[in-house]
């Protein structure tokens, strides 16, 4: 007859059964979301990381604040996503004032140039009030080609890619700040820094 088994030991064995679920569940998680995110390299000189990774807005809709990826209308002629900004959601009043300053609810968010980079005419989006499931999407950079002009406008809900998160820099790779500058105008490099 052999003597019986601790109690000890099968709680041990549970543990450790728990411990690899647990450890399962959270590379699927971690497998998950690195399939449902996308990375995104910045096409453009006036934001300052070298990408960015789309996570999807999990039926939420976009908040003020939140900086989001996009696809730009195609008459815009970009290959890649722009990132910006949430600064206006539905409901807002959108209104332009005769030096071009756009502002949303009476609030200046900035002015719309007259003229891209490149010498093309700009033209201010129209005023109005933001509709049901469209934004407005800003850039940081006065330059940024974004929903003050009227090409961009307001930005549908089903043309957001995601939440834009910014990778970090890896300087020993060679990712480091933006790939591309304002010399890249006009080259092949840059379709956002030319509008």
């Amino acid at each position: 007859m052999s003597a019986p088994r601790p109690i000890f030991i099968r709680r041990d064995g549970r543990l450790r059964r728990r411990r690899v679920g647990l450890a399962l569940m959270a590379a699927l998680a971690v497998l998950w979301l690195a399939a449902a995110s996308r990375v995104h390299v910045n096409a453009s000189w006036s934001d300052e990381a070298w990408g960015y990774a789309a996570f999807p807005l999990f039926g939420t809709e976009p908040r003020i604040g939140d900086r989001v990826l996009f696809e730009p209308p195609a008459s815009v002629g970009s290959s890649v996503p722009y990132m910006k900004t949430v600064r206006g959601v539905p409901g807002m009043a959108v209104t332009v004032d005769a030096d071009r300053t756009v502002y949303l609810d009476g609030k200046p968010v900035g002015r719309a140039k007259t003229h891209a980079l490149n010498g093309r005419p700009l033209e201010a989006i129209a005023p109005g009030t933001i509709p049901d499931g469209q934004y407005f999407l800003l850039g940081r950079h006065p330059d940024s080609h974004d929903s003050r002009y009227a090409e961009i406008g307001l930005v549908p809900r089903s043309r957001i890619l995601g939440r834009a998160v910014s990778l970090p820099d890896l300087p020993w790779i060679g990712l480091k700040g933006p790939l591309v500058g304002p010399e890249d105008i006009g080259g092949e490099k840059s379709a956002e820094a030319q509008r």
